[in-house]
């Protein structure tokens, strides 16, 4: 049997969780089910007796901010093609790449070497139904911060 995911409300006083606002979850059965019942914390007082399991949780599942806008696919194919075809910039390009791969517009075929023994991942694109192969350039952390503020700038 399935946990249900944690939802957006107390059951008891029906208003909104705020992020990151501490709650109790419990654990039921219903017409042989499991059913959960999330209890924001100033309603709280003791776990039912007829429940399977308690267990105090936080509401990181409640962004803290609107969503940001996503961008196309067709916009992200085309910084890859402008991005593959220029040197430099492997790091940014190899960011893209898990970006469209997580989005599913791009599909994993496999890990390659070159001639000079630098690692490849070869990525088929849906939107041009061409291969491609990209350096895998793992940045560091500091410099994932910059490309994440490039990819953000580049797509607006």
């Amino acid at each position: 049997m399935e946990v249900p995911r944690p939802s957006r409300t107390c059951s008891v006083s029906h208003r909104d969780f705020r992020p990151n606002e501490p709650f109790f979850s419990v654990l039921n059965e219903e017409d042989g089910l499991f059913a959960r019942k999330d209890i924001a914390a100033e309603n709280w007082s003791a776990p039912p007796d007829e429940c399977f399991g308690w267990w105090k949780s936080t509401a990181k599942h409640i962004a803290e901010s609107t969503p940001q806008r996503q961008v196309s696919g067709e916009t992200l194919q085309s910084l890859f093609e402008r991005l593959n075809s220029q040197p430099g910039d492997a790091d940014l390009l190899y960011v893209l790449t898990l970006l469209m791969l997580r989005r599913k517009l791009l599909r994993y075929e496999k890990e390659i070497t070159d001639e000079q023994e630098n690692r490849l991942i070869e990525v088929y694109s849906f939107h041009t139904n061409l291969t491609y192969q990209v350096p895998a350039a793992m940045p560091n952390h500091e410099r994932l911060d910059v490309i994440q503020q490039q990819l953000a700038a580049l797509t607006n």
